[in-house]
């Protein structure tokens, strides 16, 4: 089309640029096609070329406005102009692509697709008269036939009401618009020939057996053929795969030929927590010949530590379009509920290898809603997911649950706990924190490295300051969930130091728990529910079969009694702490245990899985599989619980200055130096410093200013009332006093 009879510029106008580069728009669009073509042939959506051409052609066209430049400091809005052009210049118009022009640099709001005349008119009076006001273009926008414009636009987003009736058209058109938004960006950021395009994952079987004797090999261990042979046959199956067996087994080197046998478009490495994801991915990369990338809520704040720059990698690192991608549970489930602009992630999710590690300990909702997903997604649209699922510690009624979604080829390695003995407990009658128990845990530090693993974060501050003030001991390291996130990294990277030689201690909370690949001499820990036990246990001489010497020792807790807010039910612990008693001299092997924990029912919540339902049943009448959804639904946060639902992320009141200085500075990438700073604290003190009017907030991110809660880098957060006798050792985070 001649656009500038219009009165409009050509297609050779400057568009994009970056640093000294410019381009063109016609050389965008030709770039955003090569790269839309390439994606959407590796997704099997090149038969919808049409749709593609047509979105690349015409979503920039309101570039042409004589008013935009590219060196202007402000530019008119240029999509609704854009939107506008392609709705009053096409003859067939398709009104899916009129809306997803007009939304191209936003989310998919469901508001903005209402046929209201307001909504009509606020499109047409805020973005499009406004783009040419002054300007005499040939487009038939004007104050003299507002009404006339006006319903052409109603017009349209009545049309794709009626159109988006059609799930499996809307499933389309989303994975279209991703596609093209995926090419968009890259083009716009000058990396049309970035080199992930040509990697495939696809490794012979050599290969990767090769990479991985060799990461077994620098590790010291020994690779073993037997087991090699098991984990061939398994990715030999057809259908998804639903693995238990021992930690230290070689689970994640199954899942690996397993998912590469099935030759997917990307694998998808999904851990429970982002404990573990630094160190899952040096593993990774060991084997795959290709880049593995890292998804998660601080990815983007480790990139922008790597590069000063990091645009590129933190597009890559966030939209899953790494061949290999480790992420957590919640990333997944947020792309599938369409919350942001998930259409830049779901559809690399098509012809894709999940592998879901240690899924036992998936918040049973969040596991729900992902199998829920899963399903429809297969079943209805055709997306061909393949899932691995693998536990250690695997209940018989998660594998039901699992199977009622998705047919599964089991394979059990439960008898092979009979064969393992790597740990000897004793019941203790003393508190973890009294003087005896700590004499214990120095004593054993003397030559070796231990876990003391407490049930509360105050207690494991109170034990770490105990150790370190009466014993003067050095080498110890405390980690639990209340650090703020540069404080946290700063710690593991400790901490992977401390590991390298023997005599250190490490004082932690439940993170320890899960994807914590460390393997300890002794662990000394509080009574907890039998499957937390067992994860515990595990971090107790992983790479060993044998041991006749007691490594655990537990303890039952003093404060249980008066506590008001446990992490743990009082009875439950007390009914576990009598049953472990009783087993004491029973366990030959590990097997014990873990069928005792098989023989527990698991207590799924069938009246809270029920109201799930119906949640998914309204998001599909509000989304159709096509719109955009909010985060802050109250609703979706108290359904999901991938996240402590019990905390919330603040920034600690030292940190208030840096923080504004952050924001108020010229500096690029505010959002991710600012997410170093933040720290999640239990809700309570939130509530608690909210009717005392003790909270601040920057950025709709609460500050506490309740003097009963403080930070310390060295302990983290933490209630003075409950360790009112330490602060005198404790050394509190100073706010700065002036912003730069």
């Amino acid at each position: 089309m001649d656009f500038t009879s219009l009165g409009l510029d050509d297609l050779s106008k400057t568009s994009h640029k970056k640093n000294n580069r410019m381009k063109s728009l016609r050389e965008h669009i030709d770039e955003v096609k090569q790269i839309s073509y390439l994606l959407a042939k590796n997704h099997n959506l090149l038969k919808f070329k049409e749709i593609i051409d047509l979105l690349v052609d015409w979503h920039d066209v309101g570039k042409l406005n004589p008013k935009w430049n590219i060196n202007n400091d402000k530019n008119p809005p240029h999509s609704a102009l854009s939107a506008y052009l392609y709705l009053d210049n096409f003859e067939n118009l398709d009104p899916m692509l009129f809306y997803l022009i007009l939304k191209h640099h936003s989310c998919l709001n469901p508001h903005d697709a209402y046929p209201t005349f307001s909504k009509c008119r606020e499109i047409l009076g805020k973005y499009i008269i406004q783009a040419v006001k002054g300007m005499e273009l040939k487009i038939g926008v004007s104050r003299k036939n507002l009404n006339i414009t006006t319903k052409k636009i109603c017009t349209a987003l009545h049309q794709l009401q009626k159109k988006i009736e059609d799930y499996n058209l809307n499933i389309v058109y989303a994975d279209l618009f991703g596609i093209f938004k995926t090419a968009d960006i890259l083009s716009a950021m000058f990396e049309k020939d970035v080199e992930i395009f040509e990697e495939i994952v696809h490794l012979n079987r050599s290969k990767v057996e090769h990479n991985i004797k060799g990461y077994v090999n620098s590790k010291g261990l020994e690779f073993d053929q037997n087991r090699w042979k098991i984990f061939c046959d398994m990715a030999n199956t057809r259908e998804d795969v639903l693995f238990t067996a021992p930690t230290g087994w070689g689970k994640t080197f199954a899942s690996i030929i397993t998912a590469l046998n099935k030759q997917p478009r990307h694998v998808i490495y999904v851990l429970p927590t982002m404990t573990s994801i630094r160190k899952m991915k040096n593993t990774l990369s060991n084997i795959f010949d290709c880049r593995v990338e890292e998804n998660y809520y601080f990815a983007d704040v480790e990139k922008l530590r790597e590069d000063s720059h990091p645009d590129l990698d933190m597009f890559i690192s966030k939209s899953f379009l790494s061949p290999v991608t480790i992420t957590t549970l919640d990333q997944i489930i947020l792309s599938f509920l369409h919350v942001g602009k998930y259409f830049l992630k779901r559809f690399h999710f098509r012809d894709s290898v999940f592998v879901f590690d240690e899924f036992h300990a998936y918040p049973i909702n969040g596991l729900y809603i992902l199998l829920k997903f899963i399903k429809k997604f297969n079943e209805s649209f055709g997306y061909g997911i393949r899932s691995i699922f693998m536990s250690a510690t695997s209940h018989p009624d998660l594998e039901k649950l699992i199977e009622e979604y998705t047919p599964t080829s089991k394979f059990e390695f439960i008898r092979e706990y009979e064969k393992r003995r790597r740990y000897v407990y004793s019941i203790e009658s003393l508190d973890i924190a009294d003087d005896e128990s700590l004499r214990s845990i120095v004593k054993k530090a003397e030559s070796d490295n231990v876990l003391v693993l407490c049930n509360t974060v105050e207690k494991a501050i109170k034990t770490y300051l105990l150790l370190k003030s009466e014993y003067s001991f050095k080498r110890i390291l405390l980690l639990h969930s209340r650090f703020t996130y540069q404080d946290r990294r700063n710690k593991e990277d400790l901490l992977e130091k401390f590991s390298k030689s023997k005599g250190f201690v490490l004082v932690s909370t439940q993170v320890a728990e899960v994807s914590l690949d460390m393997s300890f001499d002794y662990l000394f820990t509080e009574v907890a529910p039998i499957p937390s036990l067992i994860q515990r246990f595990g971090r107790v001489n992983r790479y060993s079969n044998k041991t006749d010497q007691i490594n655990v020792n537990i303890f039952y807790p003093d404060e249980i009694e008066n506590s008001k807010r446990y992490p743990y039910n009082k009875d439950e612990l007390k009914l576990t702490f009598d049953e472990l008693i009783q087993l004491e001299d029973r366990i030959k092997n590990e097997l014990v245990l873990i069928e005792h924990f098989r023989a527990l029912p698991l207590g799924l919540d069938e009246a809270e899985l029920r109201e799930i339902d119906r949640y998914l049943k309204k998001w599909e009448k509000d989304t159709r599989y096509f719109f955009s959804i909010d985060l802050t639904d109250d609703k979706l946060n108290k359904l999901i619980r991938f996240r402590d639902t019990n905390t919330a992320l603040i920034i600690p009141k030292c940190f208030r200055m840096t923080a504004a200085n952050i924001l108020y500075s010229n500096e690029m990438y505010k959002l991710q130096r600012l997410k170093e700073y933040l720290a999640p604290v239990p809700i309570w003190w939130i509530v608690d410093s909210l009717n005392q009017s003790l909270v601040d907030e920057i950025e709709n991110i609460p500050i506490l200013l309740n003097p009963r809660f403080q930070y310390s880098h060295e302990i983290g957060y933490f209630d003075t009332e409950k360790l009112c006798e330490f602060l005198d050792q404790i050394e509190i985070c100073q706010e700065e006093t002036s912003i730069l």
